[in-house]
């Protein structure tokens, strides 16, 4: 049933529809090929399961080329995590009480906070000051920034 579900999820966002109910949280690009140069082919929800076919170095970390349902290419390794026996595109949690900013940096209002061990909708990630890199993410109904290592892939098979 839970692959039923992923595979109808991963339509919806593959072609418009409105398949489940949830909303779409934190996608992960599927790639033509092992690196982020090569062009995004389809974005699949986290909770999505796949299939590994192989997974190795890539442009600046590890990439696994991967199949679900229709959908064949490449995502980063680190977007990918585990439940049971399934590997899945992991949901993304906070590591501590994280806070919600209104734009990319800490200079910024701060909107709210994300308790701690909570599933986020975590968008694009951009670089900031300091080399700090900040995510976009909604959470409870507040859309903003976070700062990206304070947020990981649930039962991830490699770190962010």
């Amino acid at each position: 049933m839970n692959k039923i579900l992923g595979l109808a999820a991963a339509a919806a966002v593959l072609f418009g529809g409105a398949a489940v109910a949830d909303p779409v949280t934190s996608p992960a690009n599927v790639r033509s090929g092992p690196s982020p140069k090569w062009r995004v082919i389809a974005t699949l929800p986290a909770g999505t399961d796949v299939t590994v076919i192989d997974c190795g170095g890539g442009w600046k970390r590890d990439w696994c080329e991967i199949q679900a349902g229709p959908v064949h290419g490449f995502v980063a390794a680190g977007v990918l995590g585990t439940q049971g026996n399934n590997v899945l595109v992991a949901p993304v949690v906070t590591n501590n009480v994280v806070a919600i900013y209104k734009g990319p940096g800490v200079n910024y209002k701060i909107l709210g906070s994300i308790p701690e061990n909570q599933t986020v909708n975590m968008g694009g990630c951009v670089a900031g000051t300091g080399g700090v890199t900040w995510c976009k993410v909604t959470f409870g109904g507040k859309s903003g920034y976070a700062i990206q290592s304070e947020l990981q892939r649930q039962n991830s098979l490699f770190p962010m």
